[in-house]
């Protein structure tokens, strides 16, 4: 983790600023150096370095969190022997200035301090990066990996920023800039700034809308670029490291990324892959158990062992309060954080020195290709458009519902979609009815839906009509700051192969039909992994459910859970935020051995968590805290 507090015509602030702040169980403050009128800070994760401070040639300070990838490549390029990270980094931004995150791949932030100490610049690399946060006065800047870093300033106020908690009730994270608490702004991803006194510059230098497109000669082609790619990625990514684990399911993304892996090893290398599992059957037609996938990896490649998690007594709010300490975010997907956290524990106490995942996989290597009925309208495609359509239609629907619901209903307005709903007699699935615990009184009073709209959050969750909802989505959700979480918590570093640059701009460089085809989607991924992981994965049409055995879980939870909605119920801070006694009457109402019923089960596996867990940050963040560090 990163730190900085700068004085604009004032004498430094003390150099044991962040001393506190940055210490936790497994991290420790590692370097604090002035410059000028700043204090910059650095923390060590155990022996190894979570983050790196270098004083480059013409006198400036560099502070670098992260990793790079094609390092090798990198140093050569620039005429130097292997380095560190931030070395590399430092000697790139000599020889190319502001133009050095556009030519360079890996998932960072840097802060650069000018040898004068006035200016200031700071860097996220694209689609996925550690978290900067900053506040600025007209005396003042103040920049972080987490928002706890500010606070320790005691110049800085935890007052919660009400806009964005109400927009992430609603799951609408697309405004990037904007920080969970009042007067703390967020640098985006892909982004510079630049700060000096009385003066602020932001720049976007990356955005996968503006990618030229990839044309190649054949389907064969795309393949053997993108299954190049990915294996480029592996490699960068196994790069350092001795003992990788991986995050495994029966999906196409992590067993893309263990497969690939697996053959990456040197002779002799090995890789343990972790698959929860649910604590019993659950009975379902969808994929509940993703264990036997995981298993049928295993046989096909003898470097992979494959081991299935359970996670017990645990649900949603296992270790809830360390994320809200070192992310200071409410994460998007609560209901998902206790199969992780016990597969992240199960490789740290193995002693495992990575942890694998393939989480960004849906936004890139594996696209579904759903956009491509709109994309077909909008260039006269009408063949391909019936076609696809008349494929890929439900059994029983017929052409024209078909071409409505992937062509039509995307791009209706909410009330004319509403309407049409009504029309004709199915049930309109309102958000604030089923997944989303926000009281509908302060929904509107907070302009939630007006908001979504403008920034291209579909609340209604429609078949896609243009690739940008998927590109919108890269990085978002606060990931950066979830990833930082769990490597504070658990010391271990995160690497995801399917987030490599290259292999994501080229996935949205290329034709739609290159993802769907025949009635067929996902097919890139499936050409590729086409000999790489079982027959029975590569073809598999269900989506594996996460947390499948969540209704044994809030069986055993419900009392507890009632009691917490009660004495939220006394608290109007919460109460005029959250439908909190809604949630009360459909949780204490609820039989678990009644059959399953979609509106209440969304309110008690989704809503519920994601209430529980807003109302309890909305505390946290209330809590008196003490004061920073004196001058």
């Amino acid at each position: 983790m990163i730190a900085l507090h700068l004085r604009w015509g004032d004498a430094p602030p003390p150099r044991d600023r962040f001393s506190q702040a940055l210490s936790s169980a497994r991290h420790t403050l590692a370097r604090s150096v002035t410059i000028g009128n700043a204090v910059l800070a650095i923390s060590t994760l155990g022996d190894t370095p979570a983050a790196s401070a270098v004083k480059l040639r013409d006198g400036s300070v560099l502070l670098f969190d992260g990793h790079l990838d094609d390092r090798a490549a990198l140093a050569r390029s620039l005429g130097v022997h292997a380095a560190d990270d931030a070395t590399l980094y430092g000697e790139a931004y000599l020889k190319h200035l502001d133009e050095v995150d556009a030519r360079i791949c890996g998932q960072y932030a840097a802060l650069i301090v000018a040898p004068s100490g006035q200016i200031v610049r700071l860097a996220r690399s694209p689609l996925r990066a550690p978290p900067l946060h900053y506040w600025q006065s007209d005396d003042e800047l103040i920049v972080g990996s987490a928002p706890r870093l500010l606070f320790a300033t005691g110049r800085v106020p935890r007052v919660l920023d009400d806009q964005k908690i109400a927009d992430s009730l609603v799951l609408n994270y697309n405004e990037e800039r904007r920080s969970w608490f009042a007067g703390i702004r967020r640098v985006p991803i892909g982004t510079i700034c630049h700060f000096s006194r009385g003066w602020e510059q932001s720049r976007r230098f990356h955005d996968l809308a503006s990618l030229p497109p990839t044309l190649l000669g054949s389907t064969g082609e795309y393949v053997g670029q993108g299954r190049a790619m990915l294996e480029d990625a592996v490699r960068s990514s196994l790069g350092g490291f001795a003992r990788p684990a991986i995050s495994l399911s029966g999906g196409l993304d992590s067993q893309a990324v263990a497969a690939f892996t697996a053959e990456a090893l040197p002779v002799g290398g090995q890789i343990k892959g972790f698959t929860s599992i649910p604590d019993s059957p659950v009975s379902s037609d969808a994929l509940t158990n993703e264990l036997p996938y995981a298993k049928a990896l295993g046989r096909m490649y003898p470097q992979l062992d494959v081991e299935g998690v359970l996670s017990g007594e645990l649900w949603f709010d296992y270790r809830l309060d360390e994320i809200f300490e070192f992310a200071g975010v409410v994460p998007r997907n609560t209901a998902n954080l206790h199969w992780n956290h016990r597969i992240w524990e199960k490789a740290s106490t193995e002693g495992h020195d990575v942890i694998f995942t393939g989480s960004a996989g849906n936004l890139g290597f594996s696209l579904d290709g759903l956009w491509g009925f709109g994309e077909w309208v909008r260039t006269g495609q009408w063949g391909r458009l019936l076609r696809e359509t008349r494929l890929a239609k439900a059994p029983g629907q017929t052409l024209l519902r078909a071409l409505y619901a992937r062509v039509v209903a995307p791009r209706l307005p909410e009330p004319a979609w509403s309407a049409m709903q009504k029309l004709a007699g199915r049930q309109h699935a309102d958000p604030f009815a089923t997944w989303s615990p926000i009281d509908p009184k302060w929904a509107k009073e907070m302009d939630v839906a007006d908001r979504a709209e403008a920034m291209g959050h579909d609340m209604l969750f429609r078949f896609p009509s243009e690739v940008s909802a998927y590109r919108r989505d890269f990085g978002g959700g606060e990931a950066g700051d979830i990833d930082q979480a769990f490597l504070q918590i658990h010391g271990m570093p995160e690497r995801d192969p399917l987030a490599y640059r290259p292999l994501v701009e080229f996935c949205h460089s290329i034709p739609v039909e290159q993802f769907i085809e025949g009635g067929e989607t996902r097919l890139l991924a499936r050409r590729i992994l086409t000999g790489k992981v079982p027959e029975e994965v590569r073809t598999e049409q269900r989506r594996g459910v996460q947390a499948s055995d969540w209704r044994q879980r809030l069986a055993r939870a419900k009392a507890a859970l009632s009691r917490e909605l009660a004495d939220l119920q006394r608290d109007e801070v919460i109460t005029g935020r959250i439908a909190i006694a809604d949630l009360k009457r459909t949780l204490d109402s609820w039989d678990d051995s009644a059959p399953a019923d979609p509106v209440v089960d969304s309110r008690l596996s989704l809503a519920m968590p994601r209430a529980i867990a807003t109302a309890r940050f909305i505390r946290w963040a209330g809590r008196s805290e003490a004061p920073g560090p004196a001058d």
